[in-house]
């Protein structure tokens, strides 16, 4: 074994990524294909089938132009020329596959987002996707595969997934995630770091590869279980404009709701800093929020410290992930047993108390999140315990002998829960 000091001045700081349910070598080249992004925002938008096998028939169906051209080849090949009934059979029939093609893509299309925007909302949506096809569970399989004793607690689940705007949970009951260190930077994790002369692009730096060629990725692959959380979108929307973020969009389903967040939130891909756009601002802190204290209130009943858990979050898609952070070679099945046996008494006490003990001063100065309350460890946070913020789920603290929020709050934020 080798050890080799690193003075303080130049730290490295590596830079990791985790992959949900990673492609395996019979999937990958199925969804290696230039539209594939644009096929998960479709997922999203429930205007594509779901699933790895959406993600698969779609990749060969975007580009319209090769079907007539591919076929306008094949016939010059064979002789066939504009008039003989078999070409003429033939060009109806890509013709037709042309116009089945844009359907799903059309939709994606008219969000009016460019190429950039597309890929950024299309990786959250990629990886959303993947986790929806592992090895599942849904409270439709519990009602019908349970005992009678247990009917009574899943006819509970409705009820309290709509008093905390709550969608949607499903068990991820074998989830495969990939942990992969891609490469380093130096003296900043950031990849814009202050400096006297102003901000410096720090330099990604890959792993030495050798002679080789390609640069080298080390990672790990395991199994986990994990539960998904889908946040209500139409409920965000209503929680955003009655709390003064955004004037009434007008949206009225939790499809159009959906359509509207892709067209004016920002997909995140800084983990570092908090967002500029507002929406996307508050959108990610409540997602955020709500995730840490689910993660608080999971730990107490699935047989795992909270720093054993992790999560992942969809901030576009009001979706987060909680899933087990164990790394072992087998899957413990604690969160099984909260989602069969304790989900009810998990999301009870996620409001059953509000208050920190370093309030006013936390809720009021502090951004809404200390270690008292919100924070968990930086192993299991995604972003550093960065844009958290308890007034995004209780609401704005009321000063002292009124009913109204702080006068100088720039919003006045409405309870999400009991929304």
């Amino acid at each position: 074994m080798v050890v080799t000091r690193i003075p303080q001045s130049s730290a490295y700081y590596p830079q990791q990524i985790t992959v949900i349910n990673p492609p395996t070598r019979d999937t990958y080249a199925s969804l290696a294909n230039d539209h594939v992004h644009l096929a998960a925002v479709a997922q999203s938008l429930g205007v594509l089938a779901p699933g790895v096998d959406g993600l698969a028939l779609a990749g060969g169906t975007r580009d319209d132009e090769s079907t007539v051209v591919q076929f306008q080849q094949m016939a010059a090949l064979l002789g066939w020329r504009p008039g003989d009934e078999m070409y003429e059979r033939g060009i109806a029939d890509a013709r037709a596959k042309e116009g089945t093609a844009p359907a799903w893509a059309e939709q994606v299309e008219s969000l009016g987002l460019g190429p950039e925007a597309i890929d950024a909302l299309g990786d959250e949506c990629l990886q959303l996707s993947l986790a929806r096809s592992a090895t599942n569970l849904t409270i439709d399989d519990l009602r019908t595969t349970s005992l009678e004793a247990l009917h009574p607690t899943y006819a509970s689940y409705p009820v309290l997934f709509e008093r905390y705007g709550i969608r949607d949970v499903t068990l991820l009951r074998q989830l495969p995630i990939a942990y992969i260190d891609a490469g380093y930077t130096r003296v900043s994790p950031k990849a814009l770091v202050s400096s006297p002369q102003g901000d410096v692009r720090t330099r990604f730096r890959f792993f030495d590869a050798g002679r080789d060629q390609r640069f080298p990725m080390y990672g790990v692959r395991t199994e986990t279980e994990g539960l998904l959380f889908s946040l209500d979108q139409l409920q965000v929307v209503q929680w955003l404009a009655e709390s003064g973020v955004i004037d009434d969009p007008g949206v009225a389903t939790t499809e159009d709701a959906q359509r509207w967040l892709f067209t004016v939130a920002e997909p995140v891909t800084d983990i570092f800093s908090a967002p500029e756009n507002r929406i996307t601002k508050a959108v990610l802190g409540l997602i955020h929020s709500m995730a840490h204290r689910t993660m608080k209130a999971l730990a107490t009943r699935c047989g795992l410290n909270v720093d054993s858990l992790a999560e992942y979050l969809f901030p576009t898609n009001c979706t987060f992930l909680i899933y087990a952070n164990t790394r072992s070679e087998f899957i413990l099945g604690g969160l099984e047993h909260v989602y069969r046996y304790d989900l009810a008494e998990a999301l009870t006490e996620l409001d059953a108390e509000s208050r920190c003990v370093f309030d006013p001063p936390c809720r009021n100065s502090f951004g809404g999140a200390c270690a008292a309350c919100l924070y968990v460890s930086e192993v299991a946070c995604a972003r550093f315990n960065t844009v958290l913020d308890r007034n995004l789920l209780f609401g704005s603290l009321a000063t002292p002998g009124t009913s109204a929020a702080q006068p100088d709050q720039e919003v006045t934020w409405r309870p999400y829960w009991n929304h």
